[in-house]
Formats: structure tokens, sequence, C-alpha cells
């Protein structure tokens, strides 16, 4: 397949600002699932726009369903960020540019990208197919997938796969084919100081009665040591092998060469298979509108990123127990526990993923790398509960080092999707 028609149909699907986030976009939503379903529609598929109760339009596809064979699904999703600050972009966010072999605009790497690779990859197996394909290409996934489940529990019979593949990952460098083995999952909750006093005046209770940021500080800072490791009690890291990140790589996707680290024997088992916590919020006078009281009430959210391994409902316990243990001065406070989700392991060792991986080694200039996402993916979350039996296969044509997924001047290199179209259809033959 040439890079042009690579190019000119991401192009295409870049030009329609299908903002999921945003209601102004709603017929950009629309238009863009239509267009997906006829990019299907085109090479002989079964196909179908769906839309939940309260939710985003998706696509269903299929071939002809042979009993006799294995099923393969396909994800990716339609919907894109919205811009943030155009004056950061060094082109329009919704006309594609090529520039040095990277396509520029906003969806290009996440995840339009997936699109075209799936599309091409059953486009050069429609007429001698090796197994039978499902599509379902999700139009809410930067939203959240808040209707997943939902979904799901509707349209499980055209979901339900022996291998999902999900094109919504990516490479740790440029050159790199990575394939993602864990996401973490997630704890999070608030911590509330409310101290039974009124607001005084500093100069009479200062002194005698700690305030609410006094409390809320001394909790915070009993998270960690002094070398940043995490303190709270009962959290196992997962036991998992995974491609080192070095130091300066780091410091580059953090946009400092001045920035200073923790000291841990491994960024990437920090990163991806070892818990964190970090604080998200803290409610609090602004200093502008500050005066002197002693200020008795303070929240803070506290965000808990838990090994792919960890049970979340033990992960929200342990997190709860470890503030209620660590409260000063017999100081009033209460944890209230908010949102929590499971993390994801991908077993890189299952037939799918080791076929992949041997043709990503004889396709790509570079060996396979292995990352896990610090983050979660709740779809795939849903997708792991629902098919606990299928195999997970997490992949992507984005990059960690140009790619700016989420940011301004998200690009995507065009050689990576056509690397991963090769091998995915070669794996699809021999699998």
């Amino acid at each position: 397949m040439a890079q042009q028609e690579i190019i000119d149909l991401l192009s295409e699907m870049v030009k329609i600002p299908s903002i999921s986030s945003d209601k102004d976009h709603r017929d950009d939503v629309d238009a863009s699932a239509q267009f997906v379903e006829n990019l299907f529609a085109d090479l002989g598929l079964n196909t179908q726009v769906i839309k939940v109760a309260g939710g985003m339009p998706a696509v269903l596809a299929h071939t002809e369903i042979d009993p006799d064979k294995k099923t393969v699904l396909l994800y990716a999703h339609h919907d894109v960020q919205p811009v943030g600050d155009i004056n950061l972009w060094k082109t329009d966010p919704f006309i594609p540019e090529v520039i040095d072999g990277r396509l520029f605009g906003r969806g290009s790497g996440d995840d339009k990208s997936g699109v075209v690779i799936h599309y091409n990859v059953i486009k050069q197996l429609k007429n001698e197919l090796p197994v039978n394909i499902k599509v379902f290409i999700e139009g809410e996934e930067e939203i959240g997938s808040p209707t997943m489940a939902t979904f799901i529990e509707q349209n499980r019979e055209a979901l339900e796969a022996d291998v999902i593949v999900i094109a919504d990952s990516g490479n740790v460098k440029i050159g790199v084919p990575t394939v993602t083995t864990t996401l973490r999952g997630l704890a999070d909750g608030i911590i509330e100081v409310d101290q039974p006093m009124r607001p005084i005046h500093s100069g009479v209770g200062g002194g005698v009665v700690p305030d609410a940021f006094m409390v809320l500080s001394k909790i915070i800072a009993s998270f960690h040591d002094e070398k940043g490791n995490l303190m709270i009690e009962g959290l196992t890291p997962t036991d998992m092998q995974v491609t080192e990140l070095e130091e300066s790589f780091l410091k580059k996707m953090l946009g400092s060469e001045e920035i200073h680290l923790f000291d841990t024997e491994s960024i990437s088992k920090r990163l991806w298979l070892e818990p964190a916590l970090d604080v998200l919020a803290i409610d609090a006078p602004a200093v502008k509108d500050a005066v002197n009281l002693v200020i008795p009430k303070a929240k803070a959210k506290v965000s808990l990123r838990l090994p792919p391994t960890e049970d979340p409902e033990h992960a929200m316990k342990m997190l709860e127990e470890h503030v209620m243990k660590n409260i000063p001065w017999n100081a009033s406070v209460k944890f209230i526990p908010n949102s929590k989700g499971s993390g994801v392991v991908a077993d890189p060792n299952k037939p799918f993923t080791k076929e992949l991986v041997k043709n990503f080694n004889s396709i790509w200039k570079n060996d396979t790398a292995f990352i896990g996402i610090g983050g979660s993916i709740p779809f795939a979350n849903d997708f792991v509960r629902e098919f606990p039996n299928a195999e997970l296969v997490l992949i992507g044509a984005g990059d960690e080092e140009l790619g700016n997924a989420h940011a301004p001047n998200e690009s995507v290199q065009i050689d990576h999707i056509e690397m991963l179209i090769d091998s995915l259809v070669k794996t699809l033959k021999n699998i």
C-alpha cells in the first residue's frame, strides 16, 4: 500500500473536528461516525452506527462469520480531544499537514490512525479472510467511555471475540514497535479537614489551635518519605519485565532538563508497576484573598495509581487507613472515597501477541519494547471484565517522543502506520 493512500485517508478523518467533550461539536462527532461506517461498508462489511442512551455514536462492523474460524475484534476510537490553546499550535489542528514524515493534526495519532490501520488491514485480507473480523470504533473514549458497560451489555454478541486488538496505545520511541502489557488501576478520594471552631483572628487563636492547612499538610507529608517512596502499607507492586526508560528520555517527556527526579532503582517499574500518589487539588482561599484568620476547613483530592494486579477495593481501604492513622493533633478529619478502577495485564506470552512480536521484529528496524501505561483506560477494564477469556493486545501508531497526544501539535509517523498494518496483516495470516 502507498503511503499517500494512508495520508489521504487520515487527512480526511482529521478534518472532522469530532470533539466528544464539546456539545458544539455533536454534529461533527455524528459526521465522524458516519464517515467511519461508510469506510467499512465500502469494504463489504456489515456495518451500523449505534448510540446507547446518553452516549456518543459508535460504529460496529463485521465480516461474514465462519464458526470454524477464530474471531478477532479490532478497536479504535474516532473522537478527539479539544484543541486547547490554539496559539501553541504550529499548524491548524484540523487542517492536516505532513512535515518530515509526520502528519500533524488533532486526532492524527490518538486515535484516527487506529481507524486507518484497521481499515487497511481488512482491505488487504478481505478476499481471503484467515479469521472472522469484527470492528468497534468508539465515539466517547476521550470523555472516559461513560456508556461502555451499557454498550457491551447491549451488543455483547457483536463484540465477543477470541482476540481483542486495541489500537489506542503507542510506541515508546520513534521507530520502536511497542506492546503495552499493563495499565495501572486507580483509587482516589477527598481528605476533608473540618475543625469544630469558627474562623478566628490569627492574633487571637494562632498558636493554640492548628489551622486546617497545618492538619492537611501533615497528612499529605505522611504519604512519602524523604526519598519519595510511598508510605501507604499493604500495596504490592506487580512483578513483570518491562523495557527500561532512560532518565534523559523521561526528562524530555516532562519537558525539562532541570527537573529533579526521585531516586528509584527503575523508572519504568515506578511508572508502570508500582503504586504512586499525587495531590490533584486543594480547596483553599487564594493568596490574594487572604485575611488574618485561622482557617478551620480545607479539602484535598488525592489520586492513588495502583499496580496493575492490585485490588482497587483493598487499595481504597489502605488509603483511607493511612489517612486516619496520620491525623495530627487529634484534629477533625474524614476521608471520602471517590472513584476506583482495576488495572489491566495484557499477557505478552499469549499466541497472538507472540506472533505479532515476531512480525514486529522482522518488519521494523528495532526490536519490540514492552511498556506499561501509568494511567488507566476505562474501556480496557470493561473489556477485561466482560470478556475474561479473550486475549488483549494493546498497540498503536502514536509515539511518546513527538506524538503530543492531547497536547498542541499532535502528530503521527506515517511509516509507523504502514508498518503496523503490515505487521497485523502478517500476524492474522499466520495465526
